[in-house]
């Protein structure tokens, strides 16, 4: 399909040997990862140029594919969002794990590089040489979770052996890795890697660097020159955002209407949001939502408790404080999971204290395309100009032609 002749066509081929042992006809590593120089979603002390990893026991293609894997800053190894309490540890950590089948007759060939990945359960790998460099034990009589290799019960994927107790020195070798990378290239880079601490006593453990890219600001996450851009005119602006890119095919605002908020109604609320929701999700839209407190939240007198189903459809998510209703933001954190995979923007603002904008007034000016007791939804005529820019924590939501 090009224009060169065949015998100028040339192309590298590189064969690398798969890290892992082999146990029970099953072939795979420790753990394998992928890192990043640059962290759209920087929690808590983490900065954008701190870098993100996220990592999994077994083979890399479940973190490759988007699986549920462990996430943490190589600055900050020991504060992992994931394993901070016992019920988000039990959620949201790793929940099967990929391993390649070595029994002949299993064997298939096919162009599926799944076909003949075998996925393991939590149950299956209680008993695997591999799990005690990365599991803790659900310590199910005091409720809590176990880092002691002597405890039984359910296995949980952690990784406190290695991230809290550097038992290997993870975090740093990333670190290492992602700074070199980003100066040699001159731009963020993306690193595989793969990890093999079943050796032999007496033997090092491996940390094999797999493959390690440019990551190439396409036209929807270049940094923005917020020094060009008017938020006089915003419909929301925040200094508190995180997220990646331009967003150009959003053109409703679904909102709590603040005069009609009341903390004692937020499960009603939780309730209406569904339908709303439902619909969109039916129609294929994609939309902002805006509302007061913490969403997500399991008190609901800190915010609308509602679950991801709630809000599934949502692009953009803003926290935004009233005024006798001052509740500590959570940034994303009951959703962290979903947020980071899906790239959904979030933004925490307080407008009546100069924190952010937020246009209640112009948005109550406009029709809605449908309103219930406690929400509104508006439907602009054209796309909206929406950019979430987790380098520089700065998000906007405005008219197209207001840029």
């Amino acid at each position: 399909s090009s224009q060169n002749l065949i015998s100028e066509e040339k192309m590298a081929v590189i064969i690398q040997e798969v890290c892992g042992t082999e146990q029970d006809g099953l072939f795979f590593p420790t753990f394998s990862g992928v890192a990043r120089s640059i962290n759209y979603y920087p929690i808590g002390d983490e900065a954008p140029a701190d870098g993100v990893c996220n990592i999994a026991m077994g083979l890399g293609k479940l973190v490759v594919d988007g699986g549920r894997t462990l996430r943490f800053s190589p600055r900050y190894p020991q504060k992992v969002l994931q394993t901070s309490t016992p019920e988000l540890a039990l959620r949201d950590t790793q929940n099967e794990v990929l391993a390649l089948s070595l029994k002949p007759e299993e064997f298939r060939t096919s162009i599926d590089d799944a076909v003949n990945l075998h996925r393991l359960d939590i149950a299956q790998i209680a008993g695997l040489r591999n799990a005690r460099f990365v599991c803790s034990v659900w310590d199910r009589d005091n409720e809590r979770i176990s880092d002691s290799p002597f405890d039984r019960g359910r296995k949980v994927i952690t990784f406190n052996n290695i991230l809290k107790y550097n038992t290997f020195p993870l975090a740093d070798i990333i670190g290492d890795i992602l700074r070199l990378g980003a100066e040699e290239m001159r731009c963020p880079v993306e690193v595989e890697f793969a990890v093999n601490m079943d050796v032999q006593a007496g033997e090092q453990q491996i940390f094999n660097l797999l493959q390690i890219r440019p990551i190439i600001d396409n036209q929807d996450n270049r940094p923005i020159d917020w020094s060009k851009v008017d938020v006089s005119d915003a419909l929301v602006y925040g200094q508190n955002a995180l997220g990646i890119g331009m967003m150009g095919d959003i053109a409703d605002i679904i909102y709590i209407k603040s005069n009609t908020f009341d903390s004692l109604s937020t499960e009603k609320i939780a309730e209406e949001l569904l339908e709303f929701n439902n619909r969109m999700q039916d129609e294929k839209r994609s939309y902002i939502l805006v509302g007061p407190g913490r969403w997500g939240s399991s008190d609901p007198f800190l915010g609308v408790p509602v679950k991801w189903n709630h809000i599934s459809e949502a692009k953009v998510i803003v926290e935004c404080g009233i005024e006798k209703f001052e509740v500590e933001p959570s940034q994303g954190t009951h959703f962290f999971q979903n947020v980071t995979s899906l790239g959904v923007g979030y933004l925490t603002i307080n407008p009546f204290r100069g924190d952010g904008i937020f246009r209640e007034g112009e948005l109550d000016g406009r029709r809605a395309v449908y309103e219930g007791t406690f929400l509104r939804q508006v439907r602009f005529e054209k796309p909206l100009w929406v950019c979430i820019d987790g380098r520089s924590n700065k998000g906007i939501v405005k008219e197209e032609g207001d840029k």
